[in-house]
């Protein structure tokens, strides 16, 4: 049975503005060229149909079909003559309807005959010319003080209204300069130029009401560090008084604690202390910089421009923070530079915060360093008290994947009185430390560098304690024994070489004590 062609065409919709040409008869289809839209409105050359292509019939074949077809680029019209009126009043015939934002982010209205030459072909399918990297945007009335444009608006660069309508309102004009402050696909070098752009425009003072906004943002940061280098103190004070208020913010934001630390640089004595004070004024706040990842690099900066009056002030504002910041990840480094840099006398309120807490500081990751600065920078009463907390606990410590570092860290200092004290507090735990994990290495530095009276007096205690054979079989213990192989001479070592005679055999056969065996049969060549 044959099938019965569909000979009936598809009716076009009724267009609301030309009711003339729609096709009601079932003949053929008709072909017409698209409108071309812009801005919502219809270009010119497009209001009739007239001149439509030749009725193309369902029953011809489809290479007769594509053959009526009109691939050839056809030069667009002219826009219409109210675009002008959307732009601007300002604006110069000649112009299209859009406008470009420039690579120096300058808004640019793009040359209409450029526009058409990229987009001469209405099917477009290769023109060599790329759209996508062309950003434009709907005129509006934020460009109706641009007096006109052309290719040589670099020259006239001082005009600043060819840059931004106002700054006034920095918030609200931002999405205009994002391109200056925000421009996140030009290299290094197409930034650098812009930084120079912006600083020959803009002054300082011109930039009131807006420095705090762009110091929490990257480009914005780099420009207001990169003018505060070359500026007056007068121009230095108008910075001062923009971010005085939200130093304790500026100083935690990721690009913001920079500028604080360049304007930290070149203030004056009077104006580093309006920043203390701002920053002291709620005794929390400097505590929560310290322990920010940015803050603490800004508050470090800050101590170390300031006079040992000021430095007293920020130091009396975070003690009572310090046992807090002591074992933060990040607050730790205030501290330990405090320690590091300022006289006992300066931070002893901070010592005695700590001494305080003195255990709880020292088996904390990151106290454990701050103690190990209290002990070597501290001196008289406060170091004897944090001293004596330590001895307390150095059998606690000493055990602790933390403390023993402290311990270790007191040996090395070289003081003997401290080397001889410790060894004091830690009489008849050798043997049971020398088999902990982490107490192993506080009894092998003892042995190495408390001297040969010490020294001896350790091995005595570990060849006579009841279990000594098992410290030679033991993971830890054996090193310990090594130690005790290397510094051991007269009657220790001879005492020493009886227990590893003693236990010979059982120690061929066990991975750790073979290597005290080779340690011994070293030092007997080395003797020889």
């Amino acid at each position: 049975m044959d099938h019965f062609r569909n000979t009936h065409m598809m009716q076009i919709p009724i267009h609301p503005n030309n009711n003339n040409y729609v096709l009601h008869q079932p003949s053929s289809f008709q072909s017409f060229s698209p409108t071309f839209d812009s801005d919502g409105s219809f270009l010119p050359g497009f209001e009739s149909f007239d001149g439509l292509s030749p009725a193309i019939d369902v029953d011809r074949s489809l290479t007769g079909v594509f053959s009526l077809l009109s691939l050839a680029p056809a030069t667009l019209p002219l826009p219409p003559s109210f675009v002008h009126s959307q732009i601007g009043s300002s604006v110069e015939p000649g112009f299209g309807s859009r406008v470009m934002h420039s690579d120096l982010g300058v808004n640019c209205l793009l040359n209409r005959q450029g526009w058409y030459d990229d987009c001469g072909s209405r099917f477009d399918f290769d023109q060599n010319c790329s759209l996508e990297n062309k950003k434009f945007v709907y005129s509006n009335s934020q460009f109706d003080c641009m007096s006109g444009c052309s290719s040589s608006y670099g020259s006239e660069i001082a005009d600043k209204r060819m840059k931004f309508h106002m700054l006034d309102d920095y918030d609200v004009q931002n999405g205009c300069c994002s391109s200056i402050f925000q421009s996140q696909n030009q290299n290094q070098s197409q930034g650098q130029s812009q930084q120079l752009q912006f600083m020959n425009v803009w002054s300082l003072k011109e930039l009131r009401g807006v420095i705090y906004t762009m110091a929490k943002d990257q480009n914005g940061c780099r420009i207001l560090q990169a003018m505060i280098e070359r500026s007056t103190m007068e121009e230095v004070e108008i910075v001062v008084s923009e971010v005085v208020d939200f130093i304790s913010d500026l100083m935690k934001d990721q690009f913001g604690n920079y500028l604080v630390q360049k304007l930290l640089a070149l203030c004056n004595d009077e104006q580093k202390m309006q920043l203390i004070l701002s920053l002291t004024q709620v005794p929390t706040n400097i505590i929560l910089v310290c322990m920010n990842p940015h803050g603490t690099r800004a508050v470090q900066k800050l101590l170390e421009n300031l006079n040992p009056n000021q430095v007293k002030l920020v130091v009396q504002a975070i003690y009572r923070g310090a046992a807090t910041l002591a074992m933060d990840p990040n607050g730790h480094h205030v501290i330990q530079y405090c320690l590091i840099n300022f006289d006992s006398d300066v931070n002893k309120p901070i010592l005695t915060e700590i001494a305080n807490e003195c255990y709880k500081i020292a088996t904390d990751r990151s106290g454990c360093c701050v103690l190990q600065a209290c002990v070597e920078h501290s001196h008289g009463e406060v170091r004897r008290r944090i001293i004596t907390e330590i001895m307390v606990y150095s059998v606690h410590l000493a055990e602790d994947p933390f403390g023993n570092y402290v311990l270790q860290h007191m040996v090395g200092l070289n003081i003997p009185e401290l080397t001889a004290l410790l060894v004091r507090q830690l009489k008849g735990n050798f043997a049971s430390l020398s088999c902990n994990k982490y107490a192993s290495n506080v009894v092998e530095k003892c042995l190495n560098e408390s001297g040969e009276e010490m020294s001896t007096r350790i091995i005595m205690e570990l060849v006579g304690s009841p279990n000594a054979s098992l410290l030679l079989v033991d993971p830890y213990a054996n090193f310990v024994i090594q130690s005790a192989l290397k510094v051991s001479k007269g009657f220790a070592h001879d005492c020493l070489v009886a227990l590893i005679s003693k236990n010979m055999l059982s120690m061929r056969t066990n991975l750790y004590g073979k290597k005290i065996l080779e340690r011994l049969e070293k030092k007997r060549v080395n003797l020889a």
